[in-house]
């Protein structure tokens, strides 16, 4: 999953798409998003990419990954009012911070306008250097989990 994750949102940060990536931790999330599309897709970098090429109509959404799987798309999740935080970055961005202030979920936006890779995890929106940081938050995430 990590692998695949990685190199789907490298791809997506590189061809600047911009994507929205929920991994939920322990506490539920249901309450705090809206909408969505019920999937249960094999993640796979092709699939990612369907999503959010801006010709799909749930690509300004978020996709939500449960054990491995992509369980749903064009979610819309909580945004922040962290205007410090905020600053210079777009609604992906703050979407992902929302949702990351209010629950243990790994939140992680790609900006179509820079390019880059951020995450929001316990309330913190961090812009990653290099696909090989988001892979090793994924795997602490997803360490913490089990």
């Amino acid at each position: 999953v990590v692998h695949l994750l990685v190199e789907a949102l490298a791809d997506c940060a590189r061809d600047r798409v911009g994507a929205l990536v929920v991994l939920p931790g322990r506490q539920p999330i249901a309450r705090h998003v809206r909408g969505g599309i019920a999937l249960d897709g094999a993640l796979s970098a092709p699939l990612l990419k369907s999503i959010f090429d801006v010709h799909s109509p749930g690509h300004d959404g978020a996709i939500v990954i449960e054990r491995g799987r992509v369980s749903e798309f064009a979610v819309h999740l909580p945004l922040s009012t962290s205007f410090e935080q905020l600053g210079g970055v777009g609604t992906r961005h703050g979407a992902a911070l929302g949702l990351a202030e209010l629950t243990d979920a790994l939140c992680i936006a790609v900006s179509e306008e820079r390019g880059t890779i951020s995450i929001a995890r316990d309330g913190q929106l961090r812009q990653l250097a290099s696909p090989h940081e988001l892979a090793d938050a994924l795997r602490s995430f997803v360490t913490a989990q089990k």
